[in-house]
């Protein structure tokens, strides 16, 4: 099955600590994450391996929920994250590194789909998806570095 993958890149001006402490805070994924209503760990805990967690969406008015399955984590430096649902599987690596000036974050992310409908867009679609990875990034850069570990419990528009 062929992969749709990208990488994106950003950096945010606070230390690496903070940076993997809001980013593993589960309570903060709804703030930053375009669409998503609640993160819910269903097996587990936040940074452990095989941790399970339910990505509750709204999109367009219509619900749907993903699985993030955690394969795959050195504290405060990886993270590898398997996400399925809705026809679509999808791999997602998350490395932080320091700066100088702080941390720089960097995301791969491939994706397929055993749907022969899905595979045959997945590649059109790659666009799009890159394009709302990035703004949920920028949106995670601005929260971090206004906020620190803990986001403002009021959801921040995009």
């Amino acid at each position: 099955m062929k992969m749709t993958k990208f990488r994106i890149n950003i950096t945010i001006n606070q230390p690496p600590d903070i940076v993997d402490k809001a980013f593993m805070e589960p309570s903060n994924a709804v703030q930053w994450t375009s669409g998503l209503v609640k993160f819910e760990v269903v097996k587990g805990k936040p940074g452990e391996i095989g941790a399970i967690a339910h990505l509750h969406y709204l999109e367009k008015g219509r619900p749907h929920i993903m699985e993030d399955v955690l394969e795959y984590c050195e504290s405060g430096r990886r993270y590898v994250s398997r996400v399925s649902g809705g026809g679509m599987d999808a791999r997602v690596e998350t490395i932080l590194n320091p700066t100088d000036h702080g941390t720089d974050v960097t995301m791969f992310w491939s994706g397929t789909s055993n749907s022969f409908y899905i595979r045959l867009l997945l590649p059109f679609l790659r666009g799009m998806i890159m394009r709302r990875a990035k703004a949920d990034l920028r949106t995670f850069k601005s929260l971090v570095e206004a906020h620190g570990v803990h986001f403002s419990e009021k959801p921040v528009s995009s």
